[in-house]
């Protein structure tokens, strides 16, 4: 557990979507030990604690495969590679910080990250979207996100609303349906 959080720890560029990438491809795709829904799950609950996403989704994920040592095991893991890297650039941020070779490895590091975060969206989506109407729900909070002013604490209170009322109205149909 240590050593596969520590290799996604160093290669967590673009922030916590991109270990999601990394955990998708490892533990959703390759050896099927979680669904999509359930690593959509992780994020979520992770986004929603204080602290930093990856630090939670490591101890969300090792604590669900290996209790409280597999937890903390998940986050050292996260965060030594990350850390050392850091107190790195910290000691020589001057020379960094005028290094052209530096910036245009950072710029195109950047832009290699973005494809990675958007397959991950692209694939937590797909799990979230259990109802037909929760792709309604999807477009219709971009759209409000993007063109109002509406505070997006509000509008996670509404999704979590109109979730669970599209929820108990599929899960009543079910259950009516299968009686």
């Amino acid at each position: 557990m240590f050593l596969e959080f520590a290799k996604f720890g160093c290669f967590t560029f673009g922030g916590g979507w991109s270990i999601i990438a990394q955990m998708q491809q490892l533990y959703v795709e390759k050896r099927k030990e979680i669904t999509s829904q359930e690593l959509l799950d992780l994020a979520s609950v992770a986004k929603s604690l204080p602290g930093t996403m990856i630090g939670n989704v490591a101890m969300l994920y090792g604590y669900r495969v290996g209790g409280l040592l597999g937890g903390l095991a998940a986050v050292f893991g996260m965060i030594l590679p990350p850390l050392a890297v850091i107190l790195v650039i910290s000691y020589f941020y001057a020379a960094f910080r005028t290094n052209p070779w530096v910036s245009a490895a950072m710029e195109g590091m950047q832009a290699a990250v973005v494809p990675i975060i958007f397959s991950a969206a692209i694939n937590l989506v797909k799990g979230s979207m259990p109802y037909p109407p929760c792709v309604l729900l999807l477009l219709i909070s971009v759209a409000v996100y993007l063109f109002t002013d509406l505070n997006p604490i509000l509008l996670v209170i509404l999704g979590v609303v109109l979730g669970l009322v599209i929820g108990s109205y599929y899960e009543r149909r079910k259950r009516n349906g299968a009686a």
